[in-house]
């Protein structure tokens, strides 16, 4: 996914000359210390930000900054979970998760009626109840919004999802559906799947392949226990 790319804001350097091959369905962990660079990491990877130098590639194709529906069009679809959501304040619960199926309705040959039937689906398996559907993010939990991120991005069927510490901050609820869901997708392999971690528990209950990031190289480290 990563060749010979590096990244850079002004003078800092967050990633250097790094090549990364993510196997089709495998989970990768990145961990690393607060404030070396993990979320700049994952947007690089996701196609969110260009490289410095060198490239990103998913599933073979370089994404485009400015031009998202290409990838779709090439039958590559992202899904992203951003620290604490992400949410759009000014959209419902619904609404945040049927921007990416309207955005792409044209591509995936979606009807309106299809989109909100696929977005309410997307809800309810991840357990967000119906009275929360039109509410907006400012009036829902810190769990509940998560719930409506992970949502959004799973609606859009997904090959890669992108999830920056995706249990940080959760009740021990959503917590525990959150680490089930991760595992679920682990198990499934029908996605490529890239998440960034402190946290040694997710870490263990994964066992999947870690990377660690420091002054801006990649090292692996040990697997721990797998669920």
């Amino acid at each position: 996914m990563l060749e010979n790319a590096s990244f850079r804001y002004g003078t800092i350097w967050v990633l250097l000359e790094t090549n990364l091959r993510v196997s089709p369905g495998e989970t990768l962990v990145l961990t690393g210390e607060n404030g070396v660079g993990k979320s700049t990491l994952l947007y690089l990877l996701g196609g969110l930000l260009p490289t410095t130098t060198g490239r990103v590639l998913l599933d073979g194709r370089a994404p485009s900054v400015t031009r998202p529906s290409e990838l779709v069009r090439q039958g590559i679809r992202r899904g992203f979970v951003f620290q604490h959501g992400g949410l759009f304040a000014n959209l419902t619960a619904l609404d945040n998760v049927l921007l990416a199926l309207r955005y792409h309705a044209d591509v995936l040959g979606l009807e309106e009626a299809a989109i909100a039937q696929r977005g309410r689906e997307a809800l309810r398996d991840l357990r967000v109840a119906q009275h929360d559907f039109h509410t907006l993010p400012a009036y829902l939990s810190v769990g509940v919004r998560q719930r409506v991120a992970l949502a959004r991005a799973l609606a859009i069927d997904p090959n890669f999802v992108f999830l920056d510490d995706p249990d940080q901050g959760l009740d021990e609820t959503t917590r525990h559906l959150v680490l089930d869901l991760l595992v679920k997708l682990r198990d499934e392999k029908r996605i490529t799947l890239v998440l960034t971690t402190t946290d040694p528990e997710v870490v263990a209950r994964l066992g999947v392949r870690v990377l660690e990031l420091n002054q801006g190289r990649l090292t692996s480290m040990q697997r721990l226990s797998r669920a």
